[in-house]
């Protein structure tokens, strides 16, 4: 049975008629803390909306800390509800991936089809006036359709590499047949990328994937009601337009949702967990600009070799650093009296931390990222320049979108070989990343250029979220359109 444990973060102030919308993220910290903010932002933005979050217990700690300890001050309360995760003995709560090792993540992913009865009977339970929910739930669409319910789907990604994926899926059978792959029929210039920096699910022992992809999920967006994505306008101006008429009934761009979370500093602090904050002082007595914040995702797991190599580039860049890393295997990696050599110019922090106040900070010149669209985000509306290091899934598209279009980062490694198989990308050196960092940091060098677009993007994302804004207006359109849809008792 699902559970229906409610943990309310503040009170109803006294509306005759609420509207209740769930939103069901996936289970993993890059989708369950931007629909975390999105649900803030729709809870805060109409007196009578009620946004609640579901979730699995395992879950709820980091929901709870995402909304900060002043979430009561919102006009409206922000409810956790939990439904069961599937039993797959993992130890207890463990139900988040990126949390624990590379093999209990995937075992979590591989979990993720066995919620569908557990979530059908929770909203046959619960009965909400509409739910939004992951785009890794498709089938949540068809029960909302069933209860005659509103159904919109959040997606944590881009809709530029959404659309370069669809294409290149659809052309599959000749991916592969060549090094490089064009992709032509997009708004824009043509897009030439190598076929080793490609996600799997394009390639063509991926056809069963990309049915499924194709018949299911996406012919569920395209029946719903409409679909939300953390994105702004400003980025990806002509994707947005182009997927708005190809992919969706309604289509809403209403990010980036992260900075919903910079004028609350427990909500910032708290974000995603509770994480180390102690790196915050160490920047606080650095200069203005002067560090590289190096991060790459929780979901990252370097081998030693490549740590080995990371942490000699940032030592030889002469640059200071401060550097995220997963578990604590250090003598695996961690060249002999490196630490000592390092000294307070560089600072090594172990596990999470509270990144947009990282990205925030003004010491905090630069930021070595794998280019997933969360830090994308939160990167690019704190102002601050990339440089590129991806390494999976279409996080090289992304790179795609940052380098050559946009223009605000650039890449760590230019002719190595790359790829998003792990067995056939080689180490990048250290001299190469020394070299990248060195370059990349100067003060008027070579890479002024991306500073300077970094920063005007930057102004334009929290343009985006202002009243007046692009997003503040999809996220406008959205409610009403939605609360129209409620009136009326009418899914489509």
């Amino acid at each position: 049975m699902a559970s229906s444990d409610n943990l309310l973060i503040n009170s109803n102030p006294g509306n005759t008629k609420m509207w209740r919308v769930f939103v069901f993220p996936y289970f993993a910290r890059g989708h369950l803390i931007p629909m975390t903010d999105f649900a803030r932002l729709l809870s805060a933005s109409h007196p009578d909306i009620e946004a609640t979050m579901v979730v699995t217990p395992g879950n709820t700690n980091l929901i709870t800390s995402s909304l900060g300890k002043s979430n009561g001050s919102t006009q409206q309360p922000v409810q956790i509800l939990t439904y069961p995760f599937p039993s797959i003995g993992l130890k207890p709560n463990l139900e988040t991936i990126g949390i624990g090792t590379s093999e209990e993540s995937s075992a979590i992913d591989q979990a993720f089809r066995m919620v569908r009865a557990g979530q059908e009977e929770f909203l046959q339970q619960h009965k909400p006036d509409a739910v939004i929910v992951d785009a890794k739930f498709p089938w949540i669409a068809t029960i909302a359709a069933d209860l005659g319910i509103p159904c919109l789907f959040f997606l944590t990604t881009g809709v530029f590499p959404l659309l370069v994926c669809g294409y290149l899926s659809r052309m599959r059978a000749k991916v592969g047949l060549h090094d490089h792959v064009t992709v032509s029929g997009l708004p824009g210039p043509e897009i030439r990328m190598p076929v080793l920096e490609l996600p799997s699910l394009v390639l063509p022992e991926e056809e069963a994937y990309a049915r499924y992809v194709e018949n299911t999920i996406l012919k569920s967006w395209l029946n719903a009601f409409g679909i939300v994505v953390n994105t702004f306008h400003g980025l990806e101006s002509e994707y947005c337009n182009h997927f708005g008429k190809t992919h969706a009934k309604r289509a809403y761009f209403v990010g980036p949702v992260s900075v919903s979370s910079t004028t609350d500093r427990g909500r910032i602090l708290g974000r995603g967990g509770k994480g180390n904050t102690d790196c915050l002082r160490w920047l606080d007595n650095k200069e203005e600009r002067s560090v590289i914040f190096v991060s790459f995702g929780s979901q990252c797991y370097f081998k030693p070799a490549q740590l080995h190599e990371l942490a000699i580039g940032l030592e030889e860049s002469g640059q200071k650093f401060l550097w995220v890393i997963r578990g604590d295997n250090e003598s695996e990696w961690m060249p002999e009296g490196w630490e000592e050599r390092i000294g307070d110019k560089g600072l090594v922090v172990r596990g999470w931390v509270p990144q947009v106040a990282i990205l925030a900070h003004a010491a905090t010149g630069a930021f070595m990222t794998h280019c997933g669209w969360n830090s994308l985000l939160e990167s690019t509306a704190a102002g601050v320049p990339m440089l590129t290091w991806p390494f999976a899934a279409e996080e090289f598209i992304n790179e795609k979108l940052l380098v050559d279009m946009v223009g605000c980062a650039a890449r760590v490694w230019v002719g190595g070989k790359r790829s998003t198989r792990e067995t056939e990308s080689e180490l990048v050196p250290w001299t190469v990343i020394a070299h990248a960092v060195s370059r990349f940091m100067e003060p008027g060098g070579e890479c002024s250029s991306v500073h300077c677009k970094a920063r005007e993007i930057g102004a334009v994302a929290r343009s985006a979220m202002a009243d007046g804004g692009s997003s503040t207006s999809d996220l406008s359109r959205l409610i009403n359109d939605l609360i129209n849809a409620m009136q009326n008792k009418t899914c489509s």
